[in-house]
């Protein structure tokens, strides 16, 4: 077996290696390195907020209360009722809801009606 003869190396300077390596590793300047941009995707225009909703509620606010008047309405809904809802393939429970809500739309307008003319006459 041989003896190394030659003098350890003193922990000292194992250590002050270790401890110069780090700082050779920051960058000289602080400062970071510049940002690359990369190009921009085209831009796409915003979705629709809540407030366009609103403002486009206003607008249907005043759409003329005639146009919902008069005979053509409850014609539709009789059409409805009569000939398209029993042609459609629908199970007895849903086909009974649909016309009970078409029913109750019907009634609902010939009420209407019927006050339009009673106010209408009345003036």
């Amino acid at each position: 077996m041989k003896i190394d003869s030659r003098a350890p190396l003193a922990p000292s300077d194992a250590a002050s290696e270790v401890r110069t390596r780090p700082n050779e590793l920051l960058p000289v300047s602080p400062t970071p390195p510049p940002v690359v941009r990369q190009p921009s995707l085209p831009r796409t225009p915003p979705l629709p907020s809540i407030q366009d909703d609103l403002q486009a509620l206003e607008l249907a606010a005043g759409v003329e209360p005639g146009l919902f008047a008069g005979s053509r309405p409850a014609e539709i809904l009789e059409d409805i009722l009569e000939r398209i809802l029993p042609t459609l393939p629908l199970d007895g429970e849903t086909r009974t809801l649909a016309m009970a809500l078409v029913r109750e739309e019907l009634d609902t307008r010939q009420a209407l009606d019927r006050q339009r003319v009673e106010t209408e006459t009345g003036e």
